[in-house]
């Protein structure tokens, strides 16, 4: 994954950069072993159907959950580092590999002097669909802080995709807040596919792999049917190319 990758992301002359074998076999199949079962696996705040370990950005709804997320931030990352051992996380090689491609670096996100985490671990399991939807960092943010944030990217590394379903979509359309909520017609999360018709693309990535995409996008999951879908999730935050990168999930 190079510069030329991420802008091009950023830019929209690529819909997504996949890439194929990211997490070493050896890596992969230890942590496969320990994460099917996991029992620090818990269901997400606001979607009980969908489960992970960690807390996600997306969670905080009030001063309580925001204090949470960042006090846990630490603790989660070295939990990830523990299911991986003795392999490098594969967030951290995302990480490391980050640093080493962007000009200006890439480092943690900071939200009022506190870090955030990186390396969330999401289960969609058998018959669970992740309806189509979008991403926005400033959904989650404080009220007065200023962000001069131009992009937001998402990294998804797969750990274990189902047999059956599974795939990711892409409509490749951007609408604003405003737009998302009336596609969104009162539900409390995501949009009915009816409303928004094909995706324009269709991927289904092996275990192991990566994808890199713009999460402000409409894209959506199909349902597993059979095996979970097991990912590790990152947002990638783009601040310009003279500016470090951000990341957090």
């Amino acid at each position: 994954m190079s510069q030329e990758d991420i802008l091009s992301v950023v830019q929209g002359t690529t819909l997504a950069v996949h890439v194929p074998g990211f997490v070493h076999p050896e890596a992969l199949a230890s942590a496969r072993r320990q994460l099917f079962d996991h029992p620090d696996r818990g269901s997400l705040s606001q979607a009980a159907e969908f489960k992970r370990i960690g807390f996600a950005y997306s969670e905080i709804s009030d001063s309580a959950s925001r204090d949470r997320y960042h006090a846990e931030a630490r603790t989660n990352i070295q939990r990830m580092r523990d299911l991986f051992a003795p392999y490098a996380s594969p967030s951290d090689v995302l990480r490391l590999l980050l640093e080493e491609t962007w000009a200006a670096g890439a480092g943690l996100m900071h939200v009022e002097g506190r870090k955030a985490f990186i390396g969330i671990c999401r289960y969609q399991d058998k018959n669970v669909d992740l309806n189509p939807h979008t991403d926005a960092l400033e959904r989650n943010l404080p009220a007065e802080h200023a962000r001069r944030l131009e992009a937001q990217l998402s990294i998804n590394i797969y750990i274990n995709i189902p047999r059956t379903g599974g795939e990711l979509e892409l409509w490749g359309t951007e609408p604003g807040e405003d737009a998302y909520r009336h596609l969104m017609d009162g539900r409390t999360w995501g949009i009915d596919r009816e409303k928004i018709g094909p995706p324009v693309e269709v991927v289904k990535p092996a275990p192991g792999d990566l994808l890199l995409l713009n999460p402000r996008q409409i894209h959506a999951v199909r349902p597993s049917g059979d095996e979970p879908r097991i990912t590790l999730g990152h947002f990638l935050g783009y601040y310009g190319t003279d500016r470090p990168l951000e990341l957090w999930s």
